[in-house]
């Protein structure tokens, strides 16, 4: 028998006129999304026609609830639609005389071709009896059964638990990231202090030399003297690094409560931990005074005795640094380039990094342009201002240094509160993070209804819906996959859905997709056929970069609910959406991988603004009993911005920090300048020139510095910026920010005027007996 033959009793070729050799086609029904009944045909030629009472007998029809136990077909209650209309008087005739007999026979193929679903394809499985025996059966039966394949199956939850645990978020890594210029600037004010220190001892130093000390011998005595103090420094900082940690633990036990989700975060002092930063702090302290004193001792213990370690302009030294810096600024730029290329699928980060990069870059130009300006334009100087921008030259790397602090501190500042996120001020723009829709409902029960369909929402009492669309999703729980989840999700929950429902709509806007594939296909690209056991996966950046740790085109091992393994494969991402905490899939492949997931969970609720608070009332009330929880898209995308909010907060402290070394190191720089000045500066008005135009030329001097280092810092931040600005719901603080750099400028200013005042101070008699 072929598979596309069929086999008649006499009743059934009877009624239909049909003999052997005919072709007749069979009508029949299967079950579709929602519940729906779709009507399918097949054709068939009649085999052979078998005799009624011969044709197999009435147990082969499955003990269907509400069927086979009614002695009238009239009163069937299988739980589907019936026609009865339609049910003849020979039917209830055969009904009565034949119960469930079959009328026709196909191949089990065949069968299985018609009828296979989500849950099987066979309905039962007979065994001939006499050959074996009942017992050896049912001990075939439990040698070779697969619990696995009705369900039963056993997770490592211990194993994938302490993965999640090891693999959570890393607060040190996050912290040390961004207090990377902060590290930076506290060295670079630590040297300051330290070269400052050796310069006014250079008679000193000096006559150790000259008296027979070895010069070796001479570096060791001062690099102990400020190893001493960086030892000290390092304790002091060790305390205060554990209160402030613990101050870090209380906020986000807190007022920061929002960055955690609500988890329970305890201080827990690591004392491994306390002694690597301890030992990395000295590494740097030692590495940074080492420096500082290469330059001193290159110079002779004439010199030094002299006090002639002044300063020295328009020297080749000065041209051949600037070459330097241009060659430093041109591989940072390239450098800046390439990340941008090859980072593209993480565009945030990607700009991050070019904006540090080019951070370096801005200095680096900033040593060519002192570079030049030392050494090309060291002629007479015939205006106040040029001679102040002259000046810089004069101690080019504290002249650096301020640069380098205050471009540090604005770019760490304005990079991290640009980031802020805030509602959409149009929540129905469908390429923003809620898709265009006005409502997200969740039940704790599966909705198996239609809730777009006329007759289902009439039998619910949803009439009144008029203009509401709602795209339904399946739900499988599992591991939250937001921001909202300290631990690396191990397997995320997952949502099915049509994906033509959002394509069409345009939904949700699309970041990336996996190499080989056109992102514009957005929601088409679940549809793609991945291969045996791999399924397409979509989810939004949040999820796959910080929650999984993973990126484009990697696969997550899943199993199914028969135990059976596959592999989801990220094909697209989303922007942040209020989707975030899972990866979504289409709706045939979830139905086929978990069966049992009856019903709908998740509902996108597409509305008018105005209609917003009605709709969400009456789906409440109507389906309470499915447990349907409703909330404005607006406000989940709010509740996952406020964690990264909260952290952005966190780190704007250490921005401020930077920004508050910054000022401190202009002050310092200007005060130790002030210092070394004060001869020349008397001088100057002993040959004529008035306090004045001398208050000027420092500010000139120093206020060029300042507005360079802002300058840089705000350039490389707006880089590291770019996709925020782009992007839809940007809230970035332009006022906060511009107070925040207007405030460091304005204390900058006062730092010059006090130094100059100081500088300018006491009797011109007695300066100029040190000049």
């Amino acid at each position: 028998m072929k598979d596309d033959e069929i086999l008649l009793n006499q009743w059934l070729a009877d009624d239909i006129g049909a003999k052997v050799g005919d072709r007749i086609s069979l009508s029949y029904f299967v079950l579709g999304p929602m519940r729906r009944l779709q009507e399918r045909k097949s054709a068939f030629r009649v085999l052979d026609i078998l005799p009624t009472d011969k044709a197999g007998d009435s147990d082969l029809m499955p003990d269907f609830p509400g069927l086979a136990d009614k002695t009238n077909c009239r009163d069937w209650e299988p739980g589907i639609p019936i026609d009865v209309k339609k049910i003849r008087p020979k039917d209830e005739d055969y009904w009565a005389a034949h119960r469930g007999r079959p009328k026709a026979f196909v191949t089990l193929p065949a069968g299985r071709k018609m009828w296979s679903n989500r849950f099987g394809n066979l309905t039962g499985v007979r065994y001939p009896l006499g050959k074996v025996s009942e017992a050896k059966i049912s001990e075939g039966i439990l040698k070779t059964i697969d619990v696995s394949s009705a369900g039963l199956y056993f997770q490592p939850v211990r194993t994938l638990g302490l993965k999640a645990g090891q693999e959570a978020t890393d607060f040190g890594q996050l912290f040390l990231g961004l207090s990377m210029f902060l590290i930076a600037s506290a060295l670079i004010l630590m040297g300051l202090v330290f070269v400052f220190g050796v310069e006014r001892r250079s008679e000193q130093v000096g006559m150790l030399l000259a008296v027979g000390f070895a010069p070796k011998l001479v570096r060791l005595l001062l690099l102990l003297e400020g190893g001493i103090l960086a030892v000290l420094g390092t304790v002091v900082g060790v305390a205060a690094g554990a209160i402030y940690t613990k101050a870090m633990i209380y906020g986000l036990r807190t007022v920061w409560q929002g960055a955690v989700g609500g988890s329970a975060i305890h201080f827990n002092v690591d004392s491994s931990s306390m002694l690597i930063g301890a030992g990395g702090g000295l590494l740097v302290s030692f590495v940074a005074i080492w420096l500082s004193l290469r330059k001193q001792f290159r110079q002779p213990a004439r010199e030094l005795l002299g006090r002639a370690q002044g300063v020295s302009l328009g020297t080749r030294r000065d041209a051949q640094k600037g070459k330097t810096g241009l060659w430093v600024a041109i591989a940072a730029v390239i450098g800046a380039v390439v990340l941008i290329a090859i980072m593209a699928e993480e565009k945030s980060g990607a700009f991050f990094g070019a904006g540090a990069l080019l951070l370096i870059a801005e200095i680096g130009i900033a040593s060519a342009l002192l570079g030049i300006i030392g050494g090309r334009w060291a002629g007479p100087m015939t205006s106040v201002g040029g001679l102040g921008v002259r000046n810089c030259t004069r101690r080019s790397r504290r002249s650096l240094a301020i640069v380098g602090l205050l471009a540090a501190g604005s770019f760490l500042v304005i990079a991290v509160g640009a980031n802020r996120k805030a509602p959409f001020a149009d929540p129905h723009r469908r390429d923003s993070g809620t898709g265009g829709f006005a409502l997200l409902g969740e039940s704790s029960i599966g909705i198996l209804q239609d809730l777009n369909s006329n007759a289902e929402r009439k039998s619910l009492g949803l009439e009144e819906l008029e203009g509401v669309d709602i795209v339904q999703l399946h739900v499988r729980d599992g591991d939250d996959a937001s921001c909202l989840n300290l631990n690396r999700a191990q397997r995320p929950r997952l949502l099915g859905l049509e994906p033509g429902q959002l394509k069409q709509r345009s939904a949700f806007g699309f970041m990336s997709a996996v190499e080989g594939l056109n992102v514009d296909a957005g929601w088409g690209l679940l549809d793609i056929d991945a291969g045996a056991d791999v399924v397409p996966a979509i989810g939004d950046y949040a999820t796959i970069i910080w929650a999984l740790g993973k990126r484009m085109g990697d696969e997550i091992d899943y199993v199914d609910e028969k135990g059976r393994e596959f592999r989801l494969r990220l094909v697209g991402m989303l922007k942040n959406s209020v989707l975030q905490g899972s990866l979504i899939i289409a709706e045939d492949e979830f139905v086929r991988r978990f069966p049992s997931e009856e019903g709908y969970r998740m509902f996108l609720i597409d509305t008018a603004e105005k209609h917003q608070g009605e709709v969400s009332e009456k789906l409440s009330s109507r389906l309470v009993d499915f447990g349907l929880d409703i909330i404005p898209t607006t406000q989940r995308l709010a509740r996952f911005n406020t964690v990264e909010n909260t952290y952005l907060s966190i780190f704007e402290l250490l921005g401020g920090l930077g920004l508050v070394l910054g000022s401190v190191g202009i002050g310092l720089v200007v005060l130790l300048n002030a210092l070394e000045r004060r001869g020349e500066m008397a001088m100057l008005r002993a040959v004529g020139f008035g306090k004045k135009i001398l208050k000027q030329m420092v500010l000139y001097e120093y206020g060029s510095l300042m507005l360079f280092g802002l300058l840089c810092g705000v350039v490389a931040a707006l880089v590291a910026i770019r996709p925020v600005l782009r992007s839809p719901g940007a809230n970035v603080p332009y006022l906060s920010l511009a107070i925040t750099i207007g405030a460091i400028g304005a204390s900058g200013i006062l730092w010059i005027w006090l130094a100059a005042t100081f500088t300018l101070s006491g009797r011109v008699l007695d300066a100029l007996r040190h000049e």
